[in-house]
């Protein structure tokens, strides 16, 4: 009886384990649609309708899921209360607040930083463009994270529940 309820707990803390380590792939998706979201939204308010940024930051905070909407309005009260000299600078201190709840791979982040050193520079037509390129290469990469969690989400899962009964099948 002692040797099936061990067995019940490795099998299920293993299956756990792999379960979540496959939902990495999909919470990375959902994060890249947000930030597409978010930039749209960020569009809207800072090249139609003039608002500052730290205000633009604030109304897309309201609009969006968990982890993008803490880095948006973190980096709109750094702003407000000018603890930053650059919306890049709020970007970094919001990124290493709230890294170990994002998803991004490198070129991800890679590519918002430098959307964010490039926000405010230059006219309307050359911010509709710096928009529009951050937001294809989102595309791009959500479609790159979207066949990896096709490939991987499903491995992870058997995976988890595998090396549960391996485990099983060594102690038993």
């Amino acid at each position: 009886m002692l040797k099936i309820l061990g067995s019940i707990i490795v099998v299920a803390s293993t299956s756990v384990i792999g379960f979540l380590y496959a939902m990495i792939f999909t919470e990375r998706v959902r994060q890249i649609r947000d930030m597409q979201y978010a930039l749209n939204i960020l569009e809207s308010e800072v090249v139609f309708k003039s608002t500052p940024v730290a205000d633009a930051f604030y109304f897309v905070s309201l609009n969006c899921t968990e982890t993008i909407k803490n880095i948006f309005n973190h980096m709109s009260n750094l702003i407000k209360d000018r603890n930053v000299q650059s919306i890049s600078e709020a970007f970094d201190s919001a990124l290493n607040a709230f890294k170990s709840d994002l998803y991004f791979e490198k070129e991800e982040t890679e590519v918002i930083k430098a959307f964010m050193q490039t926000l405010g520079c230059g006219d309307l037509e050359a911010q509709k463009k710096n928009f529009n390129i951050t937001v294809e290469k989102l595309k791009n990469f959500e479609k790159n994270a979207e066949e990896s969690k096709r490939k991987n989400e499903r491995l992870y899962k058997y995976l988890g529940v595998c090396c549960g009964i391996m485990i099983v099948i060594i102690l038993i």
